[in-house]
């Protein structure tokens, strides 16, 4: 976040007359303040660098409850286990997120997800429960392996070298297009709709939180591009209802959804729903996938026992589906361990609607709380050496993420957990399953850390990794084409 950013977040704030919410660090009855902070802004212009070094420090000097001044508002951060249960299980008449979540109605749509009314927003999450049926995921399971023997063998060539967390974004972005939004959306993704997706999660950065309509370059192109976007979305499901066309996919799921007093989706309701998803199956899916890989290949002692696994589960012919994904549970330890250290979402919020108690503090109501998976989920008390890379960890005869229910929440918890999360682990295993069996790897950039400049913590740029085809890799023929964008 820039200083004109900064600027205008204050000035907001004295216009608005918000208010500075229990910013006095010695009252007795609120949490304690974490140490740092600027006279005016608070921790906010580090906590936009590196949010999980803040509140790891503020975890260090007080424990698992304290607070945070960002930009003049008062934060609780409540960490570790027993807090993320207590957050995540509250009502939402006492713990609500559609307040928390007001960064997100710019880009979902007015009405759309927490900006909706609670019984609105539960049957829009109902909604999707027919989208992932075990027979429609045994189809994407297939689209997945398709996508990508689609793009290794148009993209990738014999050699070379590529950007990972770029590929990722860009596989589960077509994945995502034919799952989500069905082929013929597919077979005319371009450029344009992927720069313009781009654009509009480009404007997810922690000051969203706070300030979601702020006039800044960022906010003004995010309200452009989804305009876009939805003129886009709006033209397919036009041209499905004059085509009489019916997909297996979560765009024909809305089309033919109705809430519970009989009316069916408006289509601002259907694309607002299907950018929601679109967010949720691609961005952290492909975060997720990168950081998979990145910590597989930076530890490669663990590599000949996934590479084991795939022989042993696809051997004798088998072919990639749904059945066999399950089958990956190697595979599975080690997407949980990227999850654990690198979860894509390191921070929730919650807005205090009626009083809440927790750790002996009573926080009234228009406090803001926030859990962070990233930081709860390297607690040592919690997970032995927590620093340290150790898939093994979920294997049996250890399983410590069965010590509490709320140990891992990086897709969230309670009865907002994400739905999406077996559709995710599936992706991620067809995705590294397919590329593992045809290429060999080797990480090419000095250094990857986590970037926080975005709602998603991704590997930081350049994020790349050199490939070359395995002397007995079996080269298929795809089913379409694509043009060329591997360096």
């Amino acid at each position: 976040m820039n200083l004109h950013d900064l600027q205008s977040a204050l000035a907001t704030t004295l216009k608005t007359g918000r208010t500075v919410l229990g910013l006095d660090k010695n009252d007795p009855n609120l949490p304690p303040m974490a140490s740092g902070g600027d006279p005016v802004i608070g921790h906010m212009r580090e906590f936009s660098r590196d949010p999980v070094g803040v509140m790891d420090r503020g975890r260090r000097e007080h424990g698992e409850i304290f607070r945070l001044n960002l930009a003049g508002n008062g934060i609780v951060i409540i960490l570790g286990p027993q807090g993320n249960e207590a957050v995540f299980r509250a009502p939402d008449e006492v713990l609500n997120p559609k307040e928390a979540y007001r960064l997100m109605t710019p880009v979902f749509g007015k009405g759309i997800a927490y900006d909706a009314e609670p019984h609105i927003f539960d049957e829009q999450l109902g909604f999707l429960y027919p989208a992932l049926t075990a027979s429609r995921m045994k189809t994407y399971a297939q689209i997945m392996n398709e996508e990508a023997e689609l793009y290794l063998e148009t993209r990738m060539g014999e050699s070379g070298t590529v950007d990972l967390l770029d590929m990722m974004n860009e596989l589960t972005m077509y994945i995502s297009a034919r799952c989500l939004l069905g082929p013929e959306f597919r077979g005319a993704l371009n450029r344009e709709f992927v720069d313009l997706y781009q654009t509009m999660e480009g404007a997810l950065i922690p000051l969203a939180f706070f300030f979601p309509y702020l006039p800044i370059p960022k906010f003004k192109a995010r309200d452009k591009a989804r305009a876009k976007l939805v003129g886009m979305l709006t033209d397919v499901i036009a041209n499905r209802r004059a085509r009489g066309f019916r997909g297996e996919d979560f765009l024909q799921t809305f089309m033919d959804a109705k809430y519970k007093d009989g009316r069916p989706l408006t289509d601002d309701e259907i694309t607002g729903l299907l950018l929601t998803v679109v967010f949720a199956g691609h961005h952290t899916s492909g975060t997720l996938s990168a950081w998979t890989g990145i910590n597989l290949l930076a530890h490669p002692q663990y590599l000949p026992a996934v590479l084991e696994e795939q022989k042993r589960v696809y051997a004798n012919g088998r072919a990639p589906s749904f059945d066999t994904l399950k089958e990956l549970e190697v595979m599975e330890r080690v997407i949980m361990e990227a999850e654990r250290m690198y979860p894509p979402i390191v921070m929730m919020m919650r807005k205090v609607i009626k009083p809440f108690e927790y750790g002996g503090y009573t926080l009234q109501d228009g406090t803001m709380i926030m859990v962070s998976p990233q930081v709860s989920q390297r607690l040592p008390e919690w997970f032995k050496d927590p620093n340290r890379y150790d898939p093994d960890r979920f294997g049996p005869g250890r399983e410590e993420h069965k010590q509490h229910p709320y140990v891992l929440t990086s897709f969230g918890g309670g009865k907002h957990k994400c739905i999406g999360l077996h559709f995710a682990y599936m992706q991620i295993k067809a995705l590294w399953s397919v590329i593992l069996r045809k290429y060999d790897l080797e990480l090419a950039s000095p250094l990857y850390t986590p970037s926080y400049d975005f709602l998603i913590a991704g590997p930081r740029h350049p994020c790349l990794v050199k490939f070359q085809r395995k002397a007995e890799a079996v080269v298929e023929v795809p089913r379409l084409t694509t043009p060329t964008h591997v360096q």
